[in-house]
């Protein structure tokens, strides 16, 4: 199940009222019926990229509050791009220089690094990205994103000119990425592999669906400049005190959780979230002592539960969206046309010949028979005759044929 009204609103409640944060999500709640763990996802990566360059602490060697953050959704139905636009808007109004362009190259993206730091670049069409990925075009971006979020430094080397070599250098990368998808991209183009410490194991991801109605969407502004006012004095800050750690209480909390995360049952397929939630808690507990902790006050800081308990509640709508995600995130290629096939049939109420499996997934007919036979002697599927011919029909429950 995706992350429910209600869930998110139980998160937000843990941040104090003068959050930045917490405003933004009632603002955008205000202007669309998008899933409100979208807003909160946006408003992360609004307020970690006008992080000043040296903030950060010290977890697993240096981490920074840049967010790679990912609303996932149905088609057309979540307004995923909708809450991808409501943060872009307060920021383009608050700090334009701070948005990107995602480049067409990795030698683009370092040049745009180069020229300026701290950026935020909103992806609406991230399915199309993961699909040019996946034949090869985007893999350097791809590898050069992941180095990124490390905020690891960058350089290229231009052609010579004159004798001279020219190198583009990205001291200090501080690159946030807010992306939205849709479903079956994320299960066409991604596989285990990819959510186990690679690529995808890097993003903040916000599964949500659309509970509220909104008969008259007009935009309501009342508290929008409040917003691009707080924002715009957090882009110009220069500097911010440097996080030495959590306080007693806090490292109790801390150590409890992650040794319940280590140890939490998951699906195999996303087990790395074992790895990657806590210092993805981490970054996201930087980037609220920028909100309204201590970090402002340009003098070192130690993180206390005001800051660590909403930090981990954001975190555990993040991990239910991946848990509730891993049903459609495939191990391997095979385990993908299994699922394709499976659900092929089930669509067609629990019986499809050939001819209409066929047609829904639009492949050649030998993969696709090559994997029905594995299903037939699993006896996940069974072949039965009709006065049409022969049909496949399901043998159990779709979650488990699949599985």
């Amino acid at each position: 199940m995706p992350v429910s009204e209600s869930e998110a609103v139980s998160a937000i409640a843990l941040l104090p009222n003068n959050s930045w944060l917490k405003t933004f999500v009632v603002h955008g709640s205000l202007q669309t019926t998008s899933p409100l763990v979208y807003h909160i996802g946006v408003g992360l990566a609004m307020l970690g990229v006008t992080c000043p360059l040296p903030y950060g602490t010290h977890y697993a060697g240096s981490l920074r509050a840049n967010n790679f953050v990912l609303l996932v959704g149905r088609s057309g139905e979540d307004r995923k791009s909708t809450a991808l636009n409501i943060g872009r808007d307060v920021l383009f109004e608050a700090a334009a220089d701070l948005i990107g362009d995602f480049p067409g190259s990795a030698e683009g993206l370092i040049e745009s690094l180069a020229a300026q730091e701290s950026q935020f670049i909103p992806i609406s069409e991230f399915g199309k990205f993961l699909s040019s990925a996946q034949r090869g075009y985007y893999e350097p971006i791809k590898t050069l994103l992941a180095d990124a979020w490390d905020c690891l430094p960058q350089q290229r080397a231009k052609a010579a000119r004159q004798g001279q070599r020219v190198v583009i250098r990205a001291d200090n990368p501080r690159l946030s990425i807010g992306a939205a998808c849709s479903i079956p991209y994320l299960e066409k183009h991604t596989l285990a592999e990819d959510w186990t410490g690679g690529f995808m194991g890097r993003w903040l991801v916000f599964f949500g669906k659309r509970e509220r109605t909104m008969a008259n969407p007009v935009p309501d502004m009342t508290y929008y400049q409040q917003l691009v006012d707080g924002l715009r004095q957090r882009a110009t800050a220069q500097s911010a005190g440097w996080c030495t750690g959590l306080d007693p209480m806090a490292m109790l909390r801390w150590e409890d959780w992650y040794t319940e995360v280590c140890n939490r049952s998951l699906p195999d397929n996303i087990v790395g979230i074992r790895a990657r939630a806590p210092t993805l808690a981490r970054k996201i507990a930087l980037v609220l002592g920028w909100d309204y902790g201590a970090a402002r006050n340009n003098a070192p800081w130690q993180m206390g539960l005001d800051i660590l308990e909403p930090a981990i509640a954001i975190t555990e709508l993040h991990i239910k969206s991946l848990v509730s995600l891993a049903e459609v995130i495939a191990e391997h290629p095979d385990a993908r046309l299994r699922r394709s096939i499976i659900r092929a049939i089930d669509v067609r109420g629990g019986q499809a010949s050939l001819g209409q499996i066929l047609g829904r997934l639009k492949m050649k007919k030998r993969p696709v028979m090559e994997m029905m036979e594995s299903l037939l002697e699993e006896g996940r599927v069974k072949r039965l005759r009709t006065s049409d011919g022969y049909v496949f029909e399901l043998q159990g429950s779709v979650s488990a044929t699949a599985s």
